[in-house]
């Protein structure tokens, strides 16, 4: 549970006049990951998901770009995988264009061959030839790789790596997982920024949807008249205090809650974890991010233990444009989360600021990396680091409202709430609907068979 209140009442940096803008320096070190930057070092002591494991049942070879490093992720026939140099070093082919051969990933062109730790396996005309080869002086870079919640990981820093969360919502069991993958145009740090900011689902998503579906007299939600913070082992806890209103409006909107008792949680090194889904901002490079959403859709308490269990955990590539107009798309939470970051910008320009009360979670986020920064320059454990294994057992977390998704939700309150989703149009807010566009008719069928509910039109749940 949280540890220590953060006092942000005193600190003029938090005190939003619009003068606490970043130099163009500092904005750097915030953005670039490449290997030996600051941030870059920071983040190469943390594991990153990069591909769901189902996704490598269906392919064996797979090529990733992660922290500026080109990779290429390929699959053994036990199972397990590797993670090396996506580049030959005979002549820099691009491996991801080959094939596994046994344990090995073969390159295409020659023929040359790689296991998993980076050794060179095979140089088959070198071989054949007088010198009987070079393989101990061919090798490429390898990394470790790990499974945990349908999702490979991998670690790019120094030994002795720590160890993987593992954080209790991989062993939840009331409801239906799914990964959902969008690359998006910009850097990872204004993602991860969106954490720390709970006004904006008060405009960005709420107030935005009342907009959209009455634009002649859109219904506004209460107004947040604080905010607040808390931080824990694994990052920060959102609260906010809003209005009371007379009359409640429709549907869902951002009630009270007190940082003490659980919230929405921003976590290292770029995690959001709300009710009912994890979403990872993992950056590619310094210009590009790749949104990894596990969403875990509530079933009702009715379900037979055994129908909800799931052998393998469903991916899809989520849109971000409509493909008819090439416009990002706004229709769900995502989405909308999407436009937001993507409109600031390939890398967020912080030096032209303007900053409020409404973003003393932004500055202290970016206090808490410079500091965490530093501790890895002097060669210390970053926050969020789990390295004893009897803790790294079913993570307990202080989410709010999580006995919904521990223990399933009755099923009376269930179909009302479904229910009133569908009428408002609030799509993915709830844990009831997928929070991106573009979820496959075949995934919503099969929740809604699990859930037994009637299917909903097609409108409704994309």
């Amino acid at each position: 549970m949280p540890q220590a209140s953060v006092e942000l009442s005193h600190d003029r940096t938090l005190q939003g006049e619009g003068t606490n803008m970043l130099s163009a320096k500092k904005n750097q070190i915030l953005s670039e990951v490449g290997s030996g930057t600051p941030m870059g070092e920071l983040l190469r002591r943390y594991w990153h998901p990069i591909a769901p494991v189902l996704e490598l049942g269906r392919r064996s070879v797979k090529p990733v770009k992660l922290l500026g490093e080109d990779l290429v992720l390929f699959r053994k026939p036990d199972g397990s995988h590797g993670l090396i140099s996506r580049h030959c070093p005979h002549r820099g082919t691009d491996l991801s264009t080959g094939w596994v051969d046994g344990d090995i990933m073969r390159c295409p062109y020659h023929g040359w061959a790689f296991d998993s730790e980076g050794r060179c396996a095979s140089q088959p005309f070198e071989e054949a030839g007088p010198s009987g080869g070079f393989r101990d002086k061919a090798g490429v870079s390898a990394y470790p790789t790990a499974t945990l919640g349908g999702l490979i990981w991998a670690y790019l820093g120094p030994d002795p790596a720590p160890l993987l969360p593992d954080f209790e919502l991989f062993s939840w069991g009331h409801g239906f997982v799914e990964i959902i993958m969008t690359e998006l145009p910009c850097n990872w740090f204004q993602c991860h920024e969106n954490g720390m900011d709970p006004v904006h689902f008060e405009w960005l998503h709420l107030n935005g949807n009342a907009v959209r579906s009455s634009p002649a007299d859109p219904e506004y939600v209460p107004t947040h008249l604080s905010i607040d913070f808390l931080e824990f082992e694994h990052g920060f806890v959102n609260g906010r205090v809003v209005e009371t209103p007379v009359v409640p409006p429709k549907g869902t909107y951002a009630g009270t809650n007190d940082v003490s008792e659980g919230g929405i949680l921003c976590l290292w090194p770029y995690t959001l974890a709300s009710g009912n889904t994890i979403e990872f901002r993992v950056p590619v490079d310094d210009r590009r991010t790749l949104n990894i959403t596990w969403q875990y859709s509530v079933l009702p308490d009715d379900v037979p233990a055994g129908k909800q269990d799931q052998d393998e955990i469903p991916f899809w590539y989520g849109p971000l444009t409509d493909p008819d107009t090439g416009e990002i798309l706004t229709s769900h939470t995502g989405n909308q989360d999407f436009s937001a970051w993507v409109g600031q910008g390939a890398v967020a320009d912080r030096t032209t600021e303007s900053l409020g009360r409404s973003d003393k979670g932004i500055t202290l986020l970016r206090r808490r990396y410079f500091e965490a920064m530093e501790q890895v320059a002097r060669g210390e454990d970053p926050p969020g680091t789990v390295r004893d294994p009897e803790a790294n057992v079913n993570i307990q977390l202080p989410l709010m409202g999580k006995s919904l998704y521990t223990e399933g939700m009755p099923r009376r309150v269930f179909e009302e709430k479904l229910a009133a989703r569908k009428e408002s149009g609030l799509f993915g807010i709830g844990g009831f609907l997928t929070v991106q566009a573009g979820r496959p008719d075949h995934l919503q069928k099969e929740y809604d068979d699990i859930a037994g509910v009637a299917q909903m039109p097609a409108a409704d749940v994309d």
